[in-house]
């Protein structure tokens, strides 16, 4: 644009100068010459605005993508097709030569919207229709750049010609990230299946967070156990969302062993809950995988009180007060008193000398007991074979049957090793029995 201008002043310069020399030469009246005078500069302006030009400059205003296929064992590649919004922000264009193109390795394509080549008026827009783009199927996201080029004729402003594209795919391809071993220092041990052989030589990152929001539904209950106690946490499906409003921050490189990792003393004894996932990443072109997330959440032990309430709360059934204290420790006025009556009515909780020792936990194998006695699980039927579901549970003890039943219906993946049949349940553990079973009542 401002070549044009030099330009015009040069005109004008030079006119001008011709005009005076003619004048201070020639033998002309006052009055003449003052007329002369203006003419000349009406013509000048005239001349000007005839050579007026404005540059064209074209940019990308946006871009859509639509999936088309997915990857197949034969053609590992998702499929899209694109939509490109362009726009003309200057002057007209005719006849342009206009290529268009995703990246080194996607198709570039000359677009034409008339017979010459491509033209679009001053701030005019056109719609690219069904560019294909493809993109690895060995990996979870990257980014590619959309861009046009303009050749022949000169495009103004070359920085709007291209468009940044993200891409997200699920599942993961890092797969099965689970806990599998806690130390004593707090470094817990992690497992995970890369699938691919060419991504796991890579390195692999891992990233913390302790802020995230997600549907309930997304996730699934584990354990893991150290020695002497057991641990529950959550498996999330992760998703380009969460990975984008995670506050995702950087807390072991790639360099280092990503099957053991230490961020706190005894992570599952903080106050908040603490979320983690791998990510690998190609160097060459920014494409990565990821695997899914792992939430380590409080572990909030639950006394007899608040077991008889949350069973309540979560199984739905209606409380039962016939205004009668079966409790010698129970008083009528306590919170606490209709739930554990309604759990007395319904014959799931023994007691002992009319004691129900609301302040006492609730352990693991009593709260399973009460879960499958409720649901009224069948435990004849698993009683059958020489299984041991747990390595800490002998065949001769009265938890037995139930934790057989447990492991015939599928229901015992979730869980170590070893069950801790005494130690204090926890919400999440009593939440998952409930609605596993719950769900197929």
């Amino acid at each position: 644009m401002r070549g044009h201008f030099k330009k015009n002043l040069f005109i004008y310069a030079v006119v001008g100068l011709a005009s005076f020399y003619a004048m201070s030469n020639a033998e002309v009246p006052d009055g003449d010459f003052k007329f002369l005078e203006t003419s000349l500069v009406s013509m000048l302006e005239n001349v000007a605005k005839d050579r007026k030009f404005e540059p064209v400059d074209l940019g990308i205003q946006n871009v859509t993508l639509k999936k088309v296929s997915e990857p197949t064992q034969e053609f590992n590649y998702y499929k899209y097709v694109a939509n490109i919004v362009v726009k003309n922000h200057g002057g007209e264009l005719k006849n342009g030569q206009l290529t268009l193109q995703a990246g080194e390795h996607q198709k570039h394509n000359f677009v034409k919207n008339d017979t010459e080549g491509f033209s679009l008026a001053k701030g005019q827009s056109y719609i690219i229709e069904n560019y294909e783009i493809l993109f690895d199927g060995n990996y979870n996201g990257g980014k590619l750049t959309v861009e046009i080029k303009l050749s022949e004729k000169a495009d103004y402003f070359d920085e709007n010609n291209r468009f940044d594209v993200s891409i997200f795919e699920l599942a993961p391809k890092i797969q099965a990230l689970s806990i599998v071993g806690i130390q004593e220092d707090g470094t817990m041990r992690l497992d995970f299946d890369p699938l691919d052989y060419t991504v796991s030589t890579n390195g692999f990152e891992v990233y913390k967070s302790e802020a995230l929001s997600f549907e309930e539904s997304d996730s699934k209950y584990a354990e893991v156990s150290s020695d002497d106690k057991t641990y529950g946490y959550y498996r999330i499906r992760n998703s380009e969302e969460l990975l984008k409003n995670g506050d995702w921050s950087l807390v072991q490189g790639s360099d280092r062993d990503p099957h053991s990792i230490k961020f706190a003393e005894n992570p599952f004894e903080d106050a908040v809950a603490h979320y983690i996932y791998l990510k690998s990443t190609n160097p060459e072109n920014g494409d990565y995988v990821v695997s899914n997330i792992i939430e380590l959440v409080p572990q909030k032990e639950l006394n007899r009180a608040a077991f008889a309430r949350f069973f309540v709360e979560y199984t739905g059934v209606n409380l039962i007060d016939d205004g009668t204290n079966y409790f010698e420790d129970v008083s009528e006025d306590s919170w606490y008193s209709p739930y554990a009556k309604t759990l007395y009515k319904l014959g799931l909780i023994k007691i002992d000398e009319f004691r129900f020792k609301p302040e006492s936990p609730m352990t693991r194998g009593d709260a399973l007991r009460v879960v499958m006695d409720y649901f009224d699980v069948d435990l004849a039927s698993a009683n059958s074979g020489d299984m041991q579901p747990f390595q800490d549970v002998a065949a001769d003890d009265p938890i037995f049957p139930y934790l057989k039943a447990l492991f015939a219906s599928g229901r015992a993946g979730v869980f170590a090793e070893n069950f801790h049949q005494n130690q204090p349940i926890t919400k999440n553990y009593l939440k998952y029995l409930i609605y596993e079973y719950k769900k197929n009542s």
